[in-house]
């Protein structure tokens, strides 16, 4: 009986060791991943690369004004990668927190994004694992005739250490209130991405916009209808499964254990019997 005994608790004493370090792992993995834009996943340690580009305009560019999004909690901005691919003479401020005020304006030289071309880069260095978001708001954004851009396509690649993980993907449309209400040019951004003239979404194409300030164009307000993703692998929760399988394990054990005592049990009275007999 001791035997037995022993050997099912040395059973249920490595179980339960053996899922202290599954949850243990499970948790550590959660704490070192992060989650970008719903598609790209990395590591804590990493340094990741996010380039935005714009193709499909009919006007040459003559100046803009956006803002650009991140969490300073999860993402550490590089503030020397910036780089803005064919523009010079950029103004942007990169002391305010998780908001990049990018503006450029040059009428004698016009410029052409018929055709995909990389409009910005930046890159970060992933300090806490979870999920977050790099998004966008475009305030201004005007061709050579002075009216705002109609047709356009905006996208976005993500590169890990060099490594390409995101590709041609969306960009995510911030829902930033005060920009909402405060910055809303004449440009309007939508959530595909595309101009109003170009997109083959016509009959659903949700706007992004908010309140005009100053002398602007007033625009509808939009309560912000941008999707979002619940169906996400990275916040998946094992603890429910972990303890079903422990309670399991234990009420398997206490079961086995009385199984194998009342065996001994029923052994011990037989033999009780036969000494009586003889």
């Amino acid at each position: 009986m001791k035997k037995h005994l022993v050997k099912i608790i040395s059973l249920c004493f490595v179980s339960v060791l053996m899922l202290s370090f599954m949850t243990s792992m499970t948790v550590f993995a959660a704490d070192n991943e992060l989650t970008v834009n719903s598609d790209a996943k990395v590591k804590v340690g990493d340094k990741i690369k996010y380039t935005l580009y714009l193709s499909d305009t009919k006007e040459d560019i003559i100046g803009f004004e956006l803002r650009m999004f991140y969490d300073h909690n999860y993402l550490e901005l590089d503030k020397d990668s910036m780089n803005y691919g064919k523009f010079d003479g950029v103004i942007h401020n990169l002391n305010i927190e998780d908001k990049i005020p990018i503006n450029w304006t040059n009428i004698s030289t016009p410029i052409s994004f018929a055709s995909k071309a990389e409009f910005l880069s930046m890159e970060f260095k992933v300090i806490k694992g979870g999920e977050t978001e790099i998004s966008q708001f475009v305030t201004e954004m005007y061709g050579d005739d002075m009216t705002y851009l109609k047709s356009y396509k905006w996208s976005y690649d993500i590169t890990v250490n060099d490594k390409t993980i995101v590709k041609d993907q969306t960009p995510v449309i911030s829902d930033d209130k005060q920009t909402l209400e405060k910055n809303q040019g004449s440009f309007i951004n939508y959530i595909d991405g595309m101009g109003e003239e170009n997109t083959p979404n016509k009959d659903n194409h949700q706007a992004v916009v908010g309140a005009a300030s100053g002398t602007q164009i007033a625009t509808e307000y939009v309560d912000v209808t941008r999707y979002e993703n619940v169906t996400s692998g990275g916040s998946f929760n094992m603890m429910p499964i972990i303890v079903i399988v422990a309670v399991v394990v234990v009420a398997g054990a206490i079961v086995a254990i009385l199984i194998i005592k009342k065996r001994d049990d029923a052994k011990i009275t037989s033999e009780n019997d036969n000494n009586v007999e003889n």
